[in-house]
């Protein structure tokens, strides 16, 4: 049975035993405290925890799983994995240890028609239960059942608190002669005669934080069987990379490698972690990860430049990770349809950071080499200099520690963190935060109720009056100030979207005051305002207007960015992932996931596909539904953590475009935008792109701006406007052409100049002495005093020139009797500056730079002395 026969046969056993087959989740868990999907209860997280309810009483899964935990042993060991493949069956609260054993042991020994002899099992030392299950219930013989403490068959709890339990699990018996000798400790030996197929863990505990543990009222089942492990035991093989999940990227990696890689020392581990790693990139990327320097991207890019460094050292040739591709994909593409609907941008991301890796790699590993050449084997690395390479080369400390690792050179690693928070504090304390609440204020927040969906205009009480630092007023007549009313149209800043102005008139007694920003505080929605007359308590009545042309404007930036997110997605494809956004009247930024500069053509098509919407004035469909409605409809949530917990959410739809999870303001038909016109594309962060554009009437300015500039040029080249390309083009050619030849005469110039220079040097001591003032400012001078050098042979020349207001001095000197440095602190000083260099070069300056000449006298003086005194 090969590994396409076992994960069928597993999931079809489970279905006909009342299990509901269920998809893989994807790598990137919806969970925000988890990086990545490490294991099949993932997906049920929530439902482990008692926070739902289970839709289905019993479920099977077959889990693409991926982590990080033992990454340093992939290809060390033949069964250690980044990326693999987790079948699972699940109970929650239905059948509990008996049941869960007794099918495991039917799927081993009757459907897969294993040895009952060649099967182990271990149980919890203290579990007499699970024991007596197996050795009474199922058969197996005391001496083949091992009781292990809790660091080999417990499993929980996560954070110290919560669901957890004892575990039994499975072991296939390579045989005595796989043993690691006659002390072998049977399945709780890391030897390689036992190799763990299944592990049963028995949710059956809520621990307490005092450490004590209490009967879960629903008691569940969560198993997971290595698919790639129980793929080795049917087909015979005792590593996982000889099977057929591994065997077509082994044998492309086999077919790259040159005879004397075939030599390298640990040439099968490589080509081991090579493999592993290229599937886990694949699947990553598939899924969304792209390359970054922190969370998830960080993960990803850390294993890429892994499998690139194994590439190097087995010779293989530059672009091998997209060249493995093809087996990952033919070997699993048709159980996971994602790895072939998105095999383009794998492609092009792996093409990408492998290149830019390799650029990296060479800058960063020469600086290595540079330190660990002053270090004898044994020593250690400073953290600091760990540090280094990582911020400026961006090399990864890992990397670092695998190449020290082979000079037999360790790293501080304490040094290097020590080094990375303080760079962390930096970041922190520069960072400021511009206005409005913090997010833990904002979880805090007392709901001011929200009017303006409906209306730019309502009546509400006055709830609260406070001054700017938060302290509740019995009265406020003039300035600045808070309020706080029953329910407001006014938008508070949140999602990107920046809050409304406009006024707020008192109906109960004389009073107006300007609305300036809007914010949610812990008291409820804060109007920051500026009272222009009268006054305001506590309970008056008053009237809020929104500046409505403002708020139009907003809208029509607001829709405008999901067009363009749609458009991002249909141009770039299903990766682009809004990562941030900064919504204003009429203009707009847009931060998405992408790995790559946009190409002109590309940001015409995301900005003719953005367009198309507002040529068919498509009106908006705004509806609430539950989270988990929502997203089986379709909508996208940029940062579903904010929505999580929440009854229900808002869903902005633009038919037939996009439909997205958001709060803000939208217009009410796509019309209504008007022209989008696309300013900027560039990079803000790592896997991070940003687009500034405007619309409506900002836009339609920025075109009239643009056409009246080109009729300007027009007119200043006397060509009619549709020759202006050509008309520039011919333009800059004869301006190129001029410039050369001016570049030429120059030179003639220069070489006239120096001939007549160089006949103005006086010889002392065999030595030749020349300073004089230039004009062309310093790089000229420089220039100029190579050449004179080299015509003078055995000499010192001292030339004076300006630039701007300070005086600049440059030195050159081709004999070791004298030392360029010395003459020019010498001239800087006449200037009232300072000055110095190397023996053969020199350069200084300072602010009186209408004592050039006698600088430079002083400097000749000085050169003149010296020869003379030796």
């Amino acid at each position: 049975m090969n590994s396409r026969e076992l994960r069928e046969a597993y999931l079809s056993f489970f279905e006909r035993n009342g299990h509901k087959r269920l998809p893989s989740a994807s790598l990137i868990p919806e969970d925000p405290t988890l990086l990545f999907t490490s294991a099949g209860m993932v997906q049920f997280k929530d439902i482990f925890w008692g926070k739902v309810p289970p839709k289905y009483p019993r479920v099977t899964t077959c889990q693409k799983c991926f982590r990080t935990t033992d990454i340093e042993r992939v290809g060390t060991t033949a069964y250690h994995h980044t990326f693999f493949e987790m079948l699972g069956n699940f109970s929650f609260g239905d059948y509990f240890k008996e049941g869960a054993i007794k099918l495991a042991w039917g799927f081993l020994t009757e459907v897969l028609e294993l040895p009952k002899e060649r099967l182990w099992v271990s149980v919890y030392e203290e579990d007499d239960e699970a024991y007596a299950i197996w050795r009474d219930v199922i058969g197996i013989p005391p001496e083949r059942i091992v009781r292990l403490g809790k660091e080999h068959n417990w499993w929980g709890p996560v954070g110290g608190k919560g669901p957890c339990g004892p575990d039994t699990e499975i072991f296939w018996d390579w045989g005595e002669e796989h043993a690691c000798g006659p002390h072998c400790q049977g399945p709780a030996c890391d030897c390689q005669r036992f190799s763990e197929i299944w592990n049963l863990v028995f949710m059956q505990y809520d621990a307490q934080p005092d450490g004590t543990l209490k009967e879960l009222a629903r008691k569940n089942i969560d198993t997971g069987m290595g698919l790639e492990r129980t793929t080795a035991v049917l087909e015979g093989v005792m590593s996982d990379f000889d099977t057929d999940l591994f065997r077509p990227v082994c044998q492309e990696i086999e077919a790259l490698v040159t005879r004397d890689a075939l030599r390298v020392t640990g040439y099968e581990n490589l080509r081991n972690l090579i493999a592993d790693h290229i599937r886990a990139l694949v699947f990553l990327i598939a899924d969304g990860v792209l390359p970054g320097n922190e969370k998830q991207g960080y993960v990803l890019r850390r294993v890429l430049r892994r499998a690139v460094r194994a590439a190097d050292r087995l010779e293989l040739p530059e672009g091998i990770l997209v060249r493995l591709v093809e087996p990952v994909v033919t070997t699993l593409g048709d159980i996971y349809p994602e790895i072939v609907e998105r095999r383009k941008l794998v492609e092009q991301v792996l093409t990408k950071e492998e290149r830019s890796f390799r650029r990296t790699l060479r800058a960063g590993e020469n600086r290595l080499r540079e330190l660990l050449s002053g270090l004898p084997p044994g020593d250690t690395l400073p953290g600091e200099a760990a540090f280094e390479l990582y911020d400026t080369y961006g090399f990864p400390l890992e990397l670092t520690e695998e190449i020290a690792a082979e000079a037999g050179v360790q790293v501080d690693r304490e040094g290097f963190e020590r080094a990375m928070e303080r760079q962390r504090a930096r970041s922190r304390s520069v960072a400021t935060y511009e206005g409005g609440a913090t997010s833990a204020e904002v979880v805090a927040t007392r709901t001011t109720p929200f009017l303006g969906y409906e209306t730019l205009e309502a009546e509400a009480e006055l709830l609260a009056v406070l001054d700017t630092a938060g302290t509740e007023l019995p009265v406020v007549r003039e300035g600045e100030a808070r309020f706080v009313f029953s329910a407001t149209p006014f938008y508070a800043e949140a999602g990107g979207q920046i809050a409304d102005t406009g006024w707020v008139e008192n109906l109960s007694r004389p009073g107006k005051a300007k609305v300036t920003d809007v914010q949610k505080s812990p008291q409820g929605t804060l109007h920051f305002v500026r009272v222009l007359e009268g006054e305001f308590r506590p309970g008056d009545k008053c009237r809020l207007a929104v500046d409505e042309p403002r708020r139009r404007g907003i809208e029509r930036a607001h829709t405008a960015t999901h067009l363009l997110h749609a458009a991002l997605r249909k141009t770039l494809g299903e990766h682009v992932i809004q990562a941030g956004s900064w919504v204003g009247p009429e203009e707009l930024r847009f931060d998405f996931t992408h790995f790559a500069a946009l190409s002109e053509e590309e940001l015409s098509r995301v900005e003719r596909e953005a367009f198309q919407p507002v040529l068919s004035d498509i009106a908006l469909k705004v509806q609430e539904m539950f989270l988990e409605e929502a997203k089986a409809y379709g909508a996208i949530a940029h940062f579903e953590e904010e929505y999580r917990g929440k009854e229900k959410v808002r869903v902005v739809e633009v038919p037939g475009v996009s439909a997205e999870l958001c709060g803000g303001t939208h217009v009410r038909c796509t019309g209504e935008i008007g022209p989008i016109v696309i300013l900027s594309e560039e990079a803000v962060a790592a896997g991070t792109r940003r687009i500034r554009a405007l619309v409506g009437e900002k836009a339609r300015a920025y075109l009239a701006g643009i056409r009246d500039e080109r009729r300007a040029l027009a007119r200043l080249l006397k060509v009619p406007e549709g020759e202006l390309a050509q008309a520039v083009e011919k333009l800059s050619a004869e301006v190129s052409s001029l410039r050369k030849e001016l570049s030429s005469l120059e030179e003639k110039l220069a070489s006239l100049q120096a001939l007549e220079l160089v006949s103005r040097a006086e010889e002392v001591g065999g030595v030749k002495l020349l300073g004089t003032v230039v004009e062309g400012g310093p790089e000229a001078a420089k220039q100029l005093v190579d050449r004179l050098a080299e015509r003078l042979g055995q000499c010192a020349v001292i030339l004076g020139t300006q630039a701007g207001e300070r005086g600049i001095v440059v030195v050159k000197v081709t004999t070791e009797r004298l030392h360029a440095g010395e003459l020019g602190r010498v001239a800087a000083q006449a200037l009232g500056g300072k000055g110095g260099g190397r023996p053969t070069f020199a350069q200084g300056g300072g602010p009186n730079a209408a004592a050039l000449p006698q600088a430079v006298q002083e400097a000749i003086e000085a050169a003149r002395e010296k020869l003379l005194d030796a």
